[in-house]
């Protein structure tokens, strides 16, 4: 049995929130799902986690940083409208 955490963020009203799930992993059966044991959301990424129930500032500052490190990044790609004049969907 172990522990895994998973946090990201959102901009939500042009604040970041917070998001950060504590699982509770049994490794030693098979097609055994993950149970969510905690979740918290906040402004403040330190009280997310509090109210996650996860207490351990190392442990805190671990996640912080996975989730900084493991963010998505997109690019957004400029399309040339008069590439797609005269094409049509097949029905």
């Amino acid at each position: 049995m172990e522990n895994f955490y998973d946090s990201y963020s959102k901009v939500i009203d042009d604040k970041t929130h917070y998001f950060v799930k504590r699982y509770l992993r049994f490794t030693e059966f098979e097609n055994v799902a993950d149970v969510l044991e905690g979740y918290g959301m906040h402004t403040d990424f330190t009280k997310a986690c509090n109210i996650a129930g996860i207490k351990d500032p190392l442990l805190i500052k671990k996640i912080f940083s996975d989730m900084e490190n493991n963010t998505a990044y997109a690019k957004v790609i400029s399309l040339n409208k008069t590439a797609f004049e005269g094409k049509s969907a097949v029905l």
